[in-house]
């Protein structure tokens, strides 16, 4: 009889730690679920505001013959690339908040028509945001930039290649030439993605 019981009793400790890991799973399921909504919420919030904020100065620039110098310390201009759906203005000043909201002008010239190397950094949120899809570009495609009096100039991509992180000065180098760079996070976050592009008009 006392060995039925003791055959019993393990068997009762085992549906215990099942029911507990069944129910520690549970919580972690409900926990990721609800990380997953609160990051979703959030990149859609930013999305709406880099929305409203590209949709305000496309109308600015429709509407307003003359350019406040307030508009143009706020906007570099407008970077599009129809391959890869790409379309923003772009913050004439870098900082961590603007990144997160428009891509950003991070060196060069002042303005888009004069002699040098214009360097754009935007994040890689994965999702077709931003410079998501710059790894789809190849040599030859063509990128778009226009000033804020919606004049275009067209640039060819000629090199892509990845450097480190703290390897910022290939992305950057001061160039006599009218080009274009175009840089990112790779997926792992590892390194950086650089397009270089020059401008043939």
């Amino acid at each position: 009889m006392n060995q039925i019981l003791n055959v019993n009793k393990p068997k009762r400790n085992i549906k215990k730690i099942f029911k507990i890991q069944f129910i520690i799973s549970i919580l972690f399921i409900i926990i990721g679920i609800i990380y997953l909504f609160q990051n979703m919420r959030e990149k859609e919030r930013e999305n709406q505001i880099s929305n409203i904020i590209s949709l305000n100065a496309k109308l600015n620039s429709v509407f307003s013959s003359q350019k406040e110098n307030i508009e143009q310390e706020i906007y570099f201009g407008r970077i599009i690339c129809e391959k890869i759906n790409l379309d923003y203005y772009i913050y004439n000043n870098y900082s961590e908040e603007n990144l997160k909201i428009l891509p950003c002008k991070f060196s060069g010239p002042d303005n888009i028509s004069e002699n040098g190397n214009i360097c754009i950094i935007g994040h890689n949120y994965y999702d077709n945001r931003f410079f998501s899809n710059l790894n789809e570009l190849k040599e030859d495609d063509v990128i778009i930039l226009t000033d804020l009096d919606g004049k275009k100039y067209e640039y060819i991509i000629y090199d892509k290649y990845e450097i480190n992180e703290k390897d910022t000065e290939k992305a950057t180098k001061p160039l006599v030439e009218k080009e274009l760079t175009l840089c990112t996070c790779t997926i792992n976050k590892s390194k950086r993605l650089v397009i270089r592009a020059k401008q043939i008009f």
